[in-house]
């Protein structure tokens, strides 16, 4: 159960290689509000000033964290193949998503971001697991330390390694699972990084990129590939979909279960937490390593024994996070 008012506890690595403080941009997705009226209770939490745009899209500008847009599902909102859904987004309410998407947050500002789940549950937003078709999620935009820092490396390579566990700690929603925008890393890809210690993010994206065919994964590295190699990403990656370059991973696995009153966005920042937690303890992801190599050696191992694996693991080196 998480407690009223969480407390969101540290990551490993606080500051960028700059030495400034890592940030973090929220995106919630729900049914229920529309986004004026999302908009609206954001002003009257945050402050600002509400724009319609006219659009589907709504502007809180001057909150206390910046500028907050508020949007019915940019992906599908800006398709030009499908006539339809011009002429009749608001017929589709309740499959599409609302959107809202902060700009990048200090820890204590996403704690205060926080509240506003509270204020959204009160004007009806619906989560993942409010009904069959809502598979509507949470991402997470953590700043890397730097694309070439041996932590960041050593991210990728622990959330190649936990991505089971996590998916079964979060119990995804079903439909979610089913949709093709939280795919799963493909096993080979988990198997390079565990045979490999790549020094470099442009050495790792050489590797990846016959491996990566989307941005539909659970954790998406494209944006933070073309922030850091701009030149090297446009060689090596046949991406149609728009990659906004940022210096950040865009962790995506998390479930919205915005209408639930004992889930917060401590959850999916926990989650995302274990990850780097791993990522620091070397001896853990070293044994995490060795373990993945007899595990993807063994002819019909479940998943399932590899999930317990994790877990033993995690307990053995202390390393678990509250989730």
């Amino acid at each position: 159960m998480i407690e009223t008012n969480p407390t969101f506890p540290a990551l490993p690595f606080e500051q960028t290689s700059d030495g400034k403080d890592r940030l973090c941009g929220i995106e919630i997705e729900f049914a229920g509000p529309t986004e004026l009226e999302t908009g609206t209770l954001i002003a009257k939490e945050f402050g600002g000033t509400v724009t319609d745009r006219g659009d589907h899209s709504v502007t809180v500008a001057g909150t206390r964290f910046g500028d907050i847009e508020v949007e019915l599902d940019i992906t599908l909102r800006k398709r030009d193949d499908l006539p339809f859904l011009k002429e009749g987004l608001d017929a589709f309410r309740g499959l599409i998503p609302v959107e809202v998407v902060t700009p990048p947050l200090s820890r204590a500002q996403l704690e205060e971001f926080n509240t506003i789940c509270t204020g959204l549950r009160r004007i009806g937003a619906m989560g993942s697991r409010s009904g069959v078709f809502l598979g509507f999620g949470v991402h997470l935009n953590p700043e890397v330390v730097s694309p070439d820092h041996r932590f960041t490396l050593d991210t990728i390579t622990a959330f190649a390694l936990l991505e089971p566990w996590l998916r079964a700690k979060e119990q995804v929603d079903t439909t979610r699972r089913m949709m093709p925008f939280i795919g799963a890393w493909p096993q080979a890809l988990i198997s390079k990084l565990a045979h490999n210690s790549y020094d470099s993010l442009a050495d790792l994206m050489r590797m990846a990129c016959s491996h990566i065919q989307s941005r539909n994964l659970s954790l998406d590295l494209l944006p933070l590939f073309k922030h850091a190699e701009p030149d090297l990403f446009a060689e090596l990656f046949d991406i149609q979909d728009k990659t906004a370059a940022r210096p950040t991973f865009h962790f995506r696995l998390p479930d919205s279960r915005i209408d639930e009153a004992d889930w917060s966005l401590l959850q999916p920042w926990q989650l995302w937490r274990q990850v780097e937690m791993v990522a620091a303890n070397n001896a853990l992801l070293d044994a995490l390593r060795d373990a993945w190599k007899t595990h993807d050696s063994a002819w019909f191992e479940r998943k399932s024994v590899w999930v317990r694996t994790i877990g033993t693991l995690l307990r053995e080196h202390d390393a678990k996070a509250n989730i």
